[in-house]
């Protein structure tokens, strides 16, 4: 019998809203890896991930890799380098089409053979999820660093609302998924290990302090705490938007009951819950 031939040891497909900490997480799985490994950023869902990265940085890099000879032009028809993994993500996105008959069909063509394939879903608190946005113009009509126009705001809730069901699992668009809890992530080191432990892959939680440089950092902080990412007040980031009308009108009451489902009832929660009752 033919050996079965793999080009990816191991293939992780990281699902997040845009702000949510996705290339924080990124880059620290990045840093627990050993072996050769690609990372393609902000791929677009239903197409190869080869062909739409986006840049990374300003220098216009659209991937990460430690691969000598790696050739994106040659990935892209088809000609794999060999990987122990292989990592693409994709923001702002609806999940089920993720796991269509389309995208099964062609996702072998377009990345090559898997051994082990992984869904990565990343979750962070509306509230301040929600602010880092506003702060980066992704709700009042910039433009992003993809070069599209902003979603809306109903569709930005819709998102939310799929994205925090299939998280409780009352959803099942994505298959043999990982789950990571954002803001359990940036605040306990023991979290980091059990999700190290769950992906597969060895924990030393190197790259836990860097901020990257993609969409200039952080909505807030740009990259001046890098080296220093722990000291960032990412969870309260929701109080400089606290008094503004058109940040309540976001968080209806299903986004705060599921909100407090998820992540506890955290300071945000309870104030946007008085603030409903009161209105």
């Amino acid at each position: 019998m033919q050996e079965e031939v793999f080009q990816n040891k191991k293939e992780f497909r990281l699902v997040g809203l845009s702000r949510s900490g996705n290339h924080g997480v990124i880059n620290w799985i990045i840093n627990q890896l050993e072996g050769r490994y690609c990372f393609l950023n902000c791929t677009e869902p239903k197409h190869n991930p080869f062909s739409t990265v986006r840049p990374l940085n300003a220098d216009g890099d659209v991937y990460r890799t430690n691969i000598r000879d790696f050739n994106l032009d040659q990935e892209k028809t088809g000609k794999f380098s060999s990987k122990d993994f292989l990592l693409y993500n994709h923001e702002d996105c609806f999940l089920g089409p993720l796991n269509g008959k389309f995208f099964q069909q062609k996702k072998t063509e377009w990345t090559g053979e898997s051994k082990e394939r992984k869904d990565i879903l990343l979750l962070r608190d509306p509230y301040n999820l929600f602010a880092s946005r506003l702060k980066s113009g992704l709700i009042r009509g910039h433009y992003t660093h993809h070069g599209s126009k902003p979603i809306s705001l109903l569709t930005l809730q819709r998102l939310y609302k799929q994205h925090a069901r299939e998280f409780l699992g009352e959803k099942n668009y994505l298959k043999n998924k990982i789950l990571i809890n954002f803001n359990l992530w940036a605040r306990s080191r023991d979290y980091r290990e059990k999700l190290a432990i769950e992906l597969g892959i060895p924990f030393t939680d190197k790259g836990f302090k860097e901020v990257t440089e993609v969409a200039g950092g952080s909505s807030f902080d740009g990259t001046k705490f890098s080296g220093m990412a722990h000291k960032m007040d990412v969870n309260d980031r929701w109080k400089k938007y606290a008094a503004d009308p058109e940040f309540q009108d976001l968080f209806d009451p299903e986004i705060n009951e599921l909100a407090t489902r998820i992540f506890g009832e955290i300071e945000p929660v309870k104030h946007f819950k008085n603030n409903l009752i009161s209105v």
